[in-house]
């Protein structure tokens, strides 16, 4: 069994705001990137008419997701000038902070039931 959390949220782009959206994101990817070395994988992919995006990340362990939350949480006013979270999922065993933390998005939890992990 793995302490790693691995999301999947999906954010809806505000007509017009793909460019805004796009290079609001780098930002987000550069802090993330400086300042998380326990956050494994932080990629947004968006589809080909840009109007949806799904954030995968995959954390370490609750902390690390917590430290990635205090990191980037102050930006969350910015990003939903230009998104609007449509769907979260969560994958794994968050602990109970990082499960408070998250509750006010609405967020679905998967535990883990079986697998393969490397």
């Amino acid at each position: 069994m793995t302490s790693r959390i691995v999301t999947d949220f999906q954010l809806s782009i505000k007509e017009g705001k793909l460019e805004d959206f796009k290079a609001f994101i780098n930002l987000m990817i550069e802090v993330t990137d400086i300042n998380e070395p326990d956050t494994l994988v932080y990629e947004w992919y968006i589809n080909e008419d840009g109007s949806e995006c799904h954030l995968i990340e995959n954390f370490k362990d609750s902390e690390a997701f917590m430290a990635h939350l205090e990191n980037v949480s102050h930006m969350f006013d910015t990003l939903f000038q230009f998104s609007t979270m449509t769907r979260a999922k969560i994958y794994g065993r968050p602990s109970d902070e990082l499960k408070q933390s998250l509750d006010p998005l609405g967020v679905e939890y998967f535990d883990n039931f079986n697998g393969v992990t490397r």
